[in-house]
């Protein structure tokens, strides 16, 4: 082409003609700004060798006029030539790279926008599954709460025929022997019944002045039931008392929850291997370093341990387990949350708990709680109290097996019953007979009214109305405010009659 151009045009104008060719190539190649620098650089060139070539600087002026002219030329057209094919290989290499950089980038933009979006559903599937676990623990809490209401009502028939028996006088020794033992077998069905609301948390939360050891004795009651065979249980309670501020119900928990898990780590071990739960119960030695579990060194604390020959925690799993929904459990034996409320609980009574574990071999957990100082024993009322009255009672019922035992109960201490079954025909006795009744005993879990609620709408009638709740369904959002006694069910008859006349008598 630069030949073509020097015919054509002369010497000076292929010269300069080609510069404005190569400019306007390399602009298209690499840009405007790669336009302006080569276009200046070639500039250069062509005016130096033209100066050198006028000036006769140099050898070539040795040539006739025509030949320097031509090599300048040829030079000029050589060095385009080069830098063209240096730019455009420069060019090519510089897109390749860029290329490479712009998929690299966003190869890895695409890889953290898989990542994130395999994190998000990860935690949303793990959202749904505590969501999920939430809502069937829920719903089995409302069940078991919904259980213990229906036995309690079963047992206060049971335990007030058998104690109105009981009151007869005259009966054969045989006959009465019986009876008493269907009492003590109605007895031990009230614990399990308070064990149902406190797996259902229908119980209240209350921190008061318990014994650890008998709270430890009734979760061993339970837990034998459930026991699988070949599992060998192991107790160790010294000579208490082993006084405690605490909520019983939280801390049966804790217990349950260690045993429980104790039995479920030993599931599927060989028959050939060791199966053994094992549970101590003592006051903490002084010989254990206070200061190394963050224990006050002027507090008396109780130690409960509770031990197992199981399959044993990995270490790198022991700084997780008080996590919430961390488990090493296979799917749908456990949800992760045992240990973590056990932690949480144990903290909340001011103590401490912490692991020991070594694979195959098995793991124990050691809990310390603040022991009581002073123990305040509520001397139980005996028969100081008068039992007997003529005063004419209100009972709201919704089951008649209950309302016929309570009526039954009372009407043997003298006192007149009139019995309901709904909350709505109690507020019309009351509005029917106004200032005719002295006391009113109303049942909590009723269709269409609860008994806290059916207390107030009784109380903005009658301000003054002695009213007392009996319940087996307590629950943590009742209101207690308008009611001068709350009793459990099953009532006892010594229990119904001490109460009703105590709250009469104090009006």
């Amino acid at each position: 082409m630069g030949v073509w151009l020097m015919i054509a045009l002369g010497p000076t104008g292929a010269g300069f003609m080609w510069l404005l060719l190569f400019s306007i190539m390399a602009g298209v190649l690499l840009g405007f700004t790669g336009a302006v620098a080569s276009f200046g650089l070639n500039l250069i060139t062509v005016a130096g060798l033209s100066v050198l070539v006028l000036k006769k600087e140099i050898t070539w002026t040795l040539l006739p006029e025509n030949e320097i002219a031509i090599w300048a030329v040829k030079s000029v057209n050589f060095i385009c030539i080069n830098a063209i094919v240096a730019a455009s290989i420069g060019f090519i290499i510089a897109r390749i790279i860029r290329t490479a950089k712009n998929e690299t980038r966003r190869r890895i933009r695409l890889d953290q926008e898989i990542q994130a979006r395999i994190r998000t559903e990860k935690e949303n599937k793990a959202l749904t599954e505590r969501l999920y676990q939430s809502q069937k623990m829920e719903a089995i809490g409302t069940l078991a709460g919904g259980i213990a209401h229906d036995f309690n009502n079963i047992l206060s028939a049971i335990t007030g025929h058998t104690e109105l028996l009981l009151m007869e006088a005259g009966l054969p020794e045989q006959v009465s022997s019986s009876l008493t033992k269907i009492n003590q077998a109605a007895d031990k069905a009230k614990g399990i019944t308070r064990q149902i609301l406190t797996f259902g948390r229908q119980s209240q939360s209350v921190k008061a002045s318990n014994d650890l050891g008998e709270i430890t004795r009734e979760c061993i009651e339970l837990i034998k039931v459930g026991i699988p065979a070949g599992v060998h249980l192991y107790l160790e309670i010294q000579p208490g008392p082993f006084p405690i501020i605490g909520d019983k119900n939280q801390l049966f928990q804790v217990i349950m929850n260690l045993l429980t898990n104790g039995i479920q780590a030993m599931d599927g071990l060989p028959g050939s291997r060791e199966k053994r739960l094992a549970l101590f119960l003592a006051p903490m030695p002084d010989t254990l370093p206070r200061d190394r579990y963050g224990l006050s060194p002027d507090q008396s604390y109780l130690m409960l341990k509770v031990s197992d020959t199981g399959k044993g925690i990995a270490r790198e799993h022991l700084n997780r387990i008080f996590d919430p929904y961390f488990t090493t459990k296979r799917k749908g034996m456990g949800t992760g949350l045992g240990l973590s409320i056990t932690h949480s609980i144990v903290k909340d009574h001011g103590g401490e708990i912490w692991v020991d574990s070594t694979l195959v071999k098995g793991t124990g957990f050691t809990i310390v709680v603040p022991a009581q100082k002073q123990v305040h024993s509520a001397k139980p009322e005996k028969g100081n109290l008068l039992l007997l009255g003529n005063e004419r009672i209100l009972m709201v019922d919704d089951e008649p097996e209950v309302l016929e035992v309570h009526q039954s109960l009372l009407e043997h201490f003298g006192y007149r019953v009139e019995p309901v079954e709904t909350p709505d025909a109690a507020l019309e006795v009351i509005r029917d007979h106004p200032g005719e009744i002295d006391l009113v005993l109303i049942d909590q879990k009723m269709p269409g009214m609860t008994g806290d609620a059916l207390g107030a709408r009784i109380r903005s009638l009658c301000p003054d109305l002695p009213l007392v709740l009996c319940s087996g369904f307590p629950g943590e959002k009742t209101d207690y405010s308008d009611f001068q006694a709350v009793i459990p069910k099953p009532v006892t008859a010594t229990l119904l009659a001490q109460t009703v006349r105590k709250v009469i008598d104090e009006g």
